[in-house]
């Protein structure tokens, strides 16, 4: 009878070690932009499901209730920390816009992109996260919309590499990448397409590393800049889910984020894999994992949806812990969960923590 006692507790209590051993070993994250409800609650939640980390909006981070909360639950802290999609910024000064090849201003639906070779932009925004940082000490600082503009979550794998638009071809890009290469655009390229064809054709792949440099520089800047005042502070960076086979290698050639040279300047690197709305399943978010991984070793940790979005294909209950169970697999550095409303939208998706 003992021994059966023994065996019922065992049964009982591994379950919750290993559940405590993985959520301090992986970050289990969840992002959450706006909140009206009780935080105690809130947490609660959090904690039964074993989320160890809360990825915050700014207004967010800024309520000291909730943060005392978080601390008290040992929940970690990153805010979000947009960099080149700047509404307020553009609509003050339309002349920052991002130029697409066609030549259009780098709006499509509510993404709209800060040309990235702005200095005194960048200067801006690399003083605007020092402060932040200084001001609501985080533990992390989660770096997004840091590339060049796309809106990547309405391309679908039938999209074909040439339909999407490349950017930025404003004057200050091609001037100052014509500047760096020590040539002058001929005298029959006048408007922006005629330039950007004019780049493409003669001068590809200096082109994509000149952006990509862009866009790693600014990592560095943020990252330093934060370390200078808390070096125990993690920083994480929002990537494009996109392997080098898709679309003609878009990663780089549209998103310009080089992984390889933005890795060594931060802890984590966060590819945004929403499986339903980009009408992908979860061996992908297990490829985007493993590919990553080697451009960017032990640093890994991908984002997931949790509830349909955008579109209306299926994402049942289980497609979504599939897609838990492949984020978690391998090399990852845990998973962070897109967001925490689509957990209340059902909240039978909340459960599957407790299953893995």
């Amino acid at each position: 009878m003992k021994k059966l006692i023994t065996v019922f507790i065992l049964l009982l209590v591994i379950p919750v070690f290993l559940r405590c051993n993985r959520n301090h070993q992986q970050i289990i994250g969840v992002k959450i932009y706006e909140y009206d409800k009780d935080f105690s609650s809130l947490v609660g939640k959090w904690n039964d499901m074993g989320i160890n980390a809360a990825f915050l909006s700014i207004d967010l981070a800024e309520n000291m209730s909730f943060r005392q909360i978080l601390k008290d639950n040992d929940i970690k802290v990153f805010i979000i920390f947009p960099v080149f999609y700047n509404p307020e910024a553009l609509q003050s000064d339309s002349t920052l816009y991002a130029i697409t090849d066609k030549g259009r201003p780098a709006k499509d639906d509510w993404v709209e992109f800060v040309c990235p070779s702005r200095t005194a932009y960048r200067n801006m925004k690399i003083k605007e996260a020092e402060e932040l940082v200084r001001r609501l000490d985080p533990d992390g600082l989660s770096i997004d919309f840091i590339r060049q503009f796309v809106f990547w979550e309405m391309i679908y794998p039938d999209r074909t590499a040439a339909s999407i638009d490349k950017a930025c071809f404003c004057d200050s890009c091609t001037g100052d990448f014509s500047r760096l290469k020590g040539f002058i655009l001929p005298d029959t390229c006048v408007t922006v397409p005629e330039k950007a064809g004019y780049i493409l054709s003669h001068y590809s792949e200096d082109w994509n590393n000149y952006r990509c440099d862009l866009i790693s520089s600014m990592v560095k800047g943020i990252a330093d800049k934060v370390r200078d005042i808390n070096p125990d502070i993690k920083t994480n960076v929002h990537v494009v889910p996109w392997r080098d086979t898709d679309f003609g290698g878009a990663n780089m050639r549209i998103a310009a984020q080089d992984l390889k040279k933005i890795a060594p300047f931060v802890d984590y690197i966060s590819p945004m894999c929403y499986s339903q709305m980009l009408k992908r399943d979860a061996d992908w978010i297990a490829s985007v994992v493993t590919e990553m991984d080697m451009k960017a070793p032990g640093k890994v940790l991908p984002s997931i949806q949790v509830y349909p979005y955008y579109i209306n294909d299926p994402f049942t209950v289980e497609d979504f812990r599939k897609c838990v169970d492949r984020a978690l697999n391998g090399s990852s550095r845990g998973v962070v969960f897109f967001s925490w409303p689509l957990f209340e939208t059902d909240p039978a998706r909340m459960k599957i923590m407790n299953l893995i």
